[in-house]
């Protein structure tokens, strides 16, 4: 399927040939991961990160611009931040003009899923093609270790309610993407003494309904910034015992809201 030979993140072949592009217009995050520390910066690459954020009134420019110097074909244009992308109305303004000015691209959002099924007409209306739910539990009690709050509707929610509304939204928000025909990419963070020995139970519920599952590593920030990450070993079993339910992708550099060229080509990654 071309939808998902030419994706560098939903094709572990892809990640090594074709380019794609973050647009960093999402500022605003209605959930407080642990292990989350959004910033301006321009030397660090990890998600969160963006030297700025760009207007929707730049975004044609910005595209252009970056267009111009990576050499390599791009395929797929994303939202992946700093924030969460459906909790910005920029974000539809941008795949609107994406749509528009690059109709043979894929059109891509990273989110951790809380607004899924409330923002999917949207979605569906600006055609976007792939979307990356991040789950990282299926017990309540596991997310409430995980998440410090979340502001759904207005209201925040902390706790094991918190829990109980994220995993909710999470799943359904899956469950209808992927009916109403979104290739969905499930992003599972392995935190060592958390969700560790959930990993296998996430692939298992998500199995149905998602095409390919990206099990990374803990990047220690934020509350969990005294924790220990996953070593290698613990990945390659996670992902080995995953692999029994879901197909896996290897490759994830986790990189930058603002990242862009071939993500397997360090010399082609970076931001404007």
């Amino acid at each position: 399927m071309r939808v998902i030979s030419r994706h560098p993140c939903y094709s572990n072949e892809a990640h090594f040939r074709y380019a794609r592009i973050h647009l960093p217009v999402a500022k605003l995050c209605n959930i407080q991961c642990n292990y989350c520390t959004r910033k301006f910066c321009a030397n660090e690459n990890r998600p969160g990160i963006t030297t700025r954020i760009v207007e929707p009134h730049e975004v044609v420019e910005y595209i252009d611009s970056i267009l111009s110097r990576v050499t390599a074909e791009t395929t797929t244009i994303g939202i992946a931040g700093p924030g969460e992308p459906l909790y910005n109305d920029e974000t539809f303004e941008c795949l609107r003009i994406v749509n528009e000015r690059y109709p043979n691209v894929f059109r891509c959002v990273a989110s951790n899923g809380l607004l899924v099924e409330e923002k999917l007409d949207e979605l569906i209306e600006c055609d976007v093609t792939h979307l990356t739910v991040t789950i990282n539990a299926v017990n309540p009690v596991t997310a409430s270790k995980i998440y410090a709050w979340i502001n759904h509707n207005g209201r925040i929610y902390t706790g094991i309610e918190a829990g109980e509304v994220i995993l909710e939204r999470q799943f359904s928000g899956l469950v209808e993407a992927s009916n109403a025909g979104i290739l969905v990419k499930v992003n599972t963070v392995y935190i060592p003494g958390i969700n560790d020995g959930e990993i296998t139970d996430i692939a298992r519920a998500v199995s149905g309904h998602a095409y390919i599952m990206n099990i990374m590593p803990l990047i220690p920030l934020g509350r969990f910034s005294n924790m220990r990450k996953p070593t290698k070993q613990e990945i390659a079993a996670a992902r080995m015992s995953a692999s029994h339910y879901i197909r896996q992708f290897y490759h994830c550099i986790q990189c930058r809201a603002d990242a862009y060229g071939v993500p397997g080509c360090r010399d082609a990654y970076g931001a404007l």
